[in-house]
């Protein structure tokens, strides 16, 4: 891919891209379930709730 010279811009800015996305997709992936799992269990204990 790169020269002799080292890894070229285009490798570099793949690199972050790459990097870049796990890094935004791998906690979305973690957080955003739990953040709906807060939400569900909210809403089953309210409901369940006697008035």
């Amino acid at each position: 891919m790169g020269g002799a010279d080292g890894p070229s811009v285009a490798d570099a800015l793949i690199g972050l891209v790459l990097i870049g996305g796990a890094g935004v997709l791998i906690p979305a992936a973690v957080v955003l379930p739990l953040i709906g799992l807060g939400i569900w269990l909210t809403y089953r204990l309210r409901a369940r709730k006697p008035r």
